[in-house]
């Protein structure tokens, strides 16, 4: 008998599994080039963040670095404020109600930074060592200008991270005595500080006050984004609103420390203040 459409071939059982097969090889070698691309591609990534491979710009170097520094400080001040605990409270008893943490109870025996030795000022305090940890390495690997010392300074973002992850980790396991020596060590290291960053302030300041002044007197002066610029005055107006902005700044900052740090117990506390706002008026102009 003839087939009722004599040209059409008729399929076998084996031949869908076989056209199924040559349709999805294809497929599968290129999502598998794709995996093996893109795996490439992660690896070399977290290479190059894990050693010099990986440099940022100078500006993306203090961004970054600036950004460190923020989150470390909006973390500290939260520490020290709401008197969270970092206990690592993981067995049932550990927890007498005198601390809230931030791990929930288990079954395992071992507690960790119990009895609120680790919140408030003593958190700080370990979030401040963790910081001065990892400037204090990175500033022996680049205190000599060099090829290294730039490697050290832009790269290996990763490793810095993690580094201070793990310095982090670690002050949990420090008793608190440590950190009271570096506390103490900190207040005569401070001062320090304090006068390397005034300068830079001072130096990015007049930078500033520059570059602003330098674009009103070029040839023509240089319009300040959508706004034309044909007097030649935007740009030192624009530097003047800057000027009221930090000046409303510094007397809001000087009320509020006036109001929120105590005056009669502590009295260095009101002749700093003072003193800053002193300072700061006579150095107008």
């Amino acid at each position: 008998a003839l087939s009722p459409h004599p040209f059409r071939p008729r399929l076998s059982e084996n031949s869908v599994p076989r056209m199924a097969s040559l349709l999805l090889a294809p497929i599968s070698c290129v999502g598998s080039a794709l995996a093996q691309c893109a795996g490439a591609c992660a690896a070399t990534a977290c290479c190059k963040l894990l050693t010099c491979g990986c440099l940022a710009s100078p500006l993306s170097t203090n961004i970054f670095y600036s950004a460190i520094l923020l989150v470390a400080t909006v973390a500290a001040l939260i520490l020290r404020y709401t008197r969270q605990d970092l206990s690592v409270c993981v067995s049932g008893d550990c927890d007498d109600g005198s601390a809230s943490t931030w791990m929930p109870t288990g079954s395992a025996s071992y507690d960790l930074c119990e009895g609120g030795r680790c919140e408030g000022m003593w958190a700080v305090f370990r979030i401040s060592f963790s910081l001065a940890a990892l400037f204090s390495v990175l500033l022996l690997l680049s205190c000599c200008k060099s090829e290294f010392s730039v490697l050290v300074h832009r790269g290996f973002w990763a490793a810095k991270l993690i580094g201070l992850a793990a310095i982090s980790v670690g002050t949990l396991f420090t008793p608190n005595d440590v950190f009271a020596y570096y506390a103490w060590v900190a207040r005569f290291i401070a001062p320090g500080f304090l006068l390397y960053q005034l300068v830079s302030f001072v130096d990015a300041g007049y930078t500033i006050n520059e570059r602003l002044v330098d674009r009103d007197e070029e040839s023509p002066p240089r319009p300040l984004l959508c706004f034309a610029n044909g007097s030649g005055v935007a740009w030192k107006g624009l530097n003047l609103l800057l000027c009221l902005c930090l000046y409303s700044a510094l007397l809001a900052g000087t009320g509020a420390m006036y109001y929120f740090f105590p005056q009669a117990d502590c009295p260095f506390n009101p002749s700093a203040i003072t003193s800053t706002l002193a300072m700061s008026l006579l150095n107008t102009g």
